[in-house]
């Protein structure tokens, strides 16, 4: 998910800000929406870009034969699907000792059920219907032509391993299942005015939502020796981090090295969250002969998440570089796996709630993600999270300021479609639509050279990558 060692948040989000309406709940059925039978087509016709980075088309044609280029999937359903699509482990306890790995397990098929023949091309997929989030190409982190990869996140000395001596990158591309899908449709339907209200109150997610998200890396099994037999796919990336900056890109292979979940159950509902997360470690030990797509089977749930137990203020983190992983006993709202013969040691999250390979070691996947919003005032990860002692290899060993009011608040849990700071509204815990909507009021803003009344009702927040918000002057009363 995205604590993500700070990922994305070189962008600020800035511009065009919308009237804002805040209500109670979020999205209790399938069927909420009473106007779905009104509409006159049964997709979204829009035609966003399906890429924004990429080598000549004819560089591509004479290097690549055969090969295809990305396609957005963007023909979201303007139909709600029936309550007899909803996934089945929806009936497995997700929060039961005996159960959680069968239910991540579970999800984990339902996302790979005909993606794996067809390489993970939604548009191929005969099983079910899975999208992609528009407006991933814009600005410097903007996806790649090969797979639709975008930009997310720098990797740290360290932080895989021993062996990890230089910083790499992760790239990512999300899928969005039908559930998910009718919810973009109800944002995107009119593609020069995106809705921000699909994610907040009365509306959001509706239950049944499956939202899964792939990740990669430039880092192979010279850092990180569970990488060998990897699943690779080419990518046109920038040759480092370099401060989240497009300075210029070349075709590299890309290792698959963890893959994050979302789902939307009712029965996360009483923990104040309705969200479960589920985050998953690649093991290329595990192999035994798989090929191709076919390797994402090894990928290792490293955990589940549905809720930030506020209750437990356990001030530790497993510092970089991780030998084992720390498993916190008094954690109820999180699940960790703890076969260390399948799972690569973990450094996991601040007082060992559920975190990536690829994720900051001071955050946690739910934390992070409720920060979602539109526009994003709130910082992915707060200051405080970067303060403390560290080892004789400059990583944080232990936090400082964990007392803050501010770092309190982000290890409560929040709502589902309720947004973190009041004057925002809420991504409903997507962290890709809040991208999505900052990039197409960046263009917006860019394109149409003119401002609106509403731009000026509300004084942008910009946020940095280091944590810290940056207020350039203070917000009208």
């Amino acid at each position: 998910m995205y604590p993500y060692n700070f990922r994305l948040k070189g962008n600020a989000i800035l511009g065009l800000s919308l009237l804002l309406f805040l209500f109670a709940s979020c999205t209790k059925s399938t069927h909420d929406l009473s106007h779905v039978n009104e509409e006159k087509s049964t997709t979204v016709n829009n035609n966003f870009p399906d890429f924004g980075r990429m080598i000549s088309p004819a560089e591509f044609q004479s290097k690549y034969p055969g090969e295809k280029v990305f396609k957005l999937r963007q023909d979201y359903p303007l139909t709600m699907p029936d309550d007899s699509e909803l996934p089945d482990f929806l009936n497995i306890p997700f929060d039961e000792d005996d159960h959680w790995m069968e239910y991540i397990n579970a999800v984990r098929d339902y996302s790979f059920e005909g993606m794996i023949e067809v390489d993970f091309v939604a548009q191929e997929n005969k099983t079910r219907n899975w999208y992609h989030m528009p407006w991933m190409h814009w600005g410097p982190q903007g996806s790649e032509g090969f797979h639709g990869l975008a930009k997310e996140a720098e990797i740290g000395p360290y932080q895989l391993g021993e062996k990890q001596t230089q910083a790499f990158q992760t790239y990512a591309l999300g899928f969005y299942n039908e559930f998910a899908g009718y919810t973009l449709a109800q944002m995107w339907k009119d593609g020069n005015n995106p809705d921000p209200n699909a994610t907040q109150n009365p509306n959001g997610f509706p239950i049944g939502t499956v939202i899964f998200k792939l990740l990669f890396t430039d880092a192979d099994e010279s850092s990180a020796d569970y990488l060998v037999n990897p699943m690779t796919w080419n990518a046109y990336i920038t040759p480092t981090w370099n401060n989240g900056l497009d300075t210029g890109r070349v075709v590299k292979p890309m290792q698959l090295i963890q893959m994050d979940v979302m789902v939307r159950d009712p029965r996360a509902d009483k923990y104040g969250t309705g969200w479960v997360f589920g985050t998953f470690c690649y093991n290329g030990k595990l192999n035994e002969g798989k090929e191709g797509a076919g390797r994402a089977e090894n990928l290792v749930p490293v955990g589940i998440q549905f809720g930030n137990d506020p209750q437990d203020t356990t001030n530790f983190i497993n510092p970089y570089p991780v030998t084992r992983t720390i498993i916190n006993p008094n954690l109820t709202q999180t699940k960790i796996n703890p076969d260390s013969t399948k799972l690569p040691p973990q450094h996991l999250g601040w007082g060992g709630r559920l975190d990536g390979p690829v994720d900051l070691n001071t955050s946690s996947c739910m934390s992070c993600h409720a920060t979602a919003e539109f526009p994003q005032i709130a910082a992915l990860v707060p200051k405080e999270a970067f303060i403390g002692d560290t080892n004789a290899m400059g990583q944080l060993t232990k936090l400082t300021e964990t007392d803050a009011v501010a770092f309190r608040e982000y290890f409560q849990n929040l709502k589902c479609a309720t947004p973190y700071t009041e004057t925002a509204t809420s991504s409903d815990f997507s962290l890709q639509v809040s991208l999505a909507l900052g990039y197409f009021t960046e263009w917006k803003d860019e394109n149409v050279a003119g401002h609106w009344v509403n731009e000026y009702e509300r004084i942008p927040t910009p946020m940095h990558r280091d944590g810290s918000l940056k207020i350039e002057s203070t917000q009208k009363e």
